[in-house]
């Protein structure tokens, strides 16, 4: 079996965003011409966000204005649900009434609390692998393992080839 790096890249192949809730897939609205057992052939001009990088559920990035707003909802309805203690009313009597601000945690934390809405932002006009020496509709063909970069801070990925197996 192939490796997925050597493999091409068709219609419908799986894709991860490590800022995403959870897998997707790369779409073609139009067909280059070539078909590899039966699925479009995809290029490494087939990037556009929302359009070829389809949603990945939702977003855990604390950069994307969606998840920073959700994450402020959360944030003010926890301090809403959670009246000052005895203890907050005695160091606000000695802080001058102002509540100690917790300390925020990294956006990097491998625990995501938040989700905003998934809409990815490319930063790059290609992927980063496609196959030298060979051209589709003069452009080269994207290859497995390729990755894009939502500015946003997401790495997506192709996981998958979405080529079927031979013989099914």
């Amino acid at each position: 079996m192939a490796e997925l790096t050597d493999t091409y890249v068709v219609h419908g192949a799986c894709t991860t965003c490590s800022k995403g809730m959870r897998a997707s897939k790369v779409v073609l609205h139009e067909s280059h011409g070539i078909f590899l057992r039966n699925q479009a052939q995809m290029t490494i001009k087939d990037c556009k966000g929302d359009y070829n990088v389809i949603c990945f559920g939702g977003c855990y990035s604390m950069e994307n204005p969606s998840t920073k707003e959700e994450a402020e909802k959360v944030q003010k309805e926890v301090e809403e649900a959670c009246p000052d203690t005895f203890t907050d009313k005695v160091m606000n009597l000695f802080s001058g009434g102002k509540k100690k601000k917790k300390k925020e945690e990294p956006a990097d934390s491998e625990t995501p609390q938040v989700v905003g809405v998934c809409t990815p932002h490319i930063i790059a006009q290609e992927w980063d692998h496609g196959k030298d020496g060979v051209n589709t509709e003069e452009e080269r063909p994207l290859m497995g393992g390729a990755k894009l970069y939502c500015m946003y801070g997401g790495v997506i990925e192709i996981t998958e080839s979405g080529q079927p197996e031979a013989g099914s």
